[in-house]
């Protein structure tokens, strides 16, 4: 018989949002800080959900975990309004996007649904190859141990070990989702179209969705590939791809420099 899980249901009821708020944002840090000059994190939704706080001037101040065993359904990121925990990046900005300003509100339907099909290629397909090279791919373990811990080997055994099943957990996560069956080269192929994608849809415009002002939309897609511009050394060649790209390295350029002004911007536009 298949064992049901009990399933973490966000408390919007309980949620008091004003303007003297400030939200506290779960989510992994960068240990080593050469890394962290360019990356503040190596986990895209978390990055996504504070380039939305960033782009939309909500107040929120980073608290740094080490692990998952106090959020809500033990994922990052989630963030603490008040005493009440909300988890999701996606469904945080849903309900910010509800109960808050609305940066999408006069989007047209096209728009939406371009949006909406942009949003599920980086997040169910681009985050997957991601995942890949951060736990699957020798190289890229490496480095992200390097920038999690700095030296792995002034780490006491009982850690070493910690991590290595935290790994092999999630690189089972790449083989039973299907990405990790696929072979290197086959996988940079699938991620270099998801970017070639997204950069025939941004064409020559400001933002992704030629609005003249910046939606929900560009903090997803600054937020789910500010690692693969910034972290080279994660995933060379896809990073190499999209810094050649004119048009999105241009974009992505213009919002880091923007937005994530504490960063040093590891690459120039093509």
């Amino acid at each position: 018989m298949m064992q049901h899980y009990p399933v973490y249901e966000n408390p919007y009821v309980k949620v008091n949002i004003n303007s003297n708020t400030v939200l506290k944002l779960y989510r992994f840090a960068v240990g080593n800080p050469e890394v962290a000059r360019y990356v503040s994190t190596l986990s895209p939704p978390s990055t996504k959900l504070e380039a939305y706080f960033k782009i939309f001037k909500i107040s929120y101040e980073v608290v740094p975990v080490t692990n998952t065993d106090e959020a809500p359904r033990h994922k990052v990121p989630y963030i603490l309004a008040g005493d009440v925990k909300l988890t999701d990046s996606d469904l945080i900005i849903n309900y910010l996007k509800r109960t808050q300003i609305n940066p999408d509100a006069k989007l047209t339907s096209a728009q939406l649904a371009l949006g909406h099909l942009v949003q599920r290629t980086l997040e169910d397909h681009l985050y997957w190859i991601v995942v890949y090279y951060e736990f699957y791919d020798q190289n890229g373990w490496d480095f992200l141990l390097r920038a999690s811990v700095g030296d792995p080997s002034v780490l006491p055994p009982p850690v070493i070990a910690a991590f290595d099943e935290v790994r092999a957990d999630r690189a089972k996560r790449c083989y039973d989702q299907g990405i990790a069956r696929y072979t290197p080269s086959e996988i940079l192929e699938k991620a270099c179209k998801d970017l070639q994608a997204i950069s025939e849809i941004l064409g020559d415009h400001k933002y992704l969705l030629g609005t003249d002002h910046p939606t929900s939309f560009d903090a997803v897609l600054v937020g789910m590939t500010l690692a693969i511009f910034q972290a080279r050394d994660m995933h060379p060649e896809i990073t190499d791809f999209a810094r050649k790209n004119p048009n999105l390295s241009r974009y992505m350029h213009r919002m880091l420099g923007t937005y994530f002004p504490e960063l040093e911007l590891a690459f120039l536009p093509a």
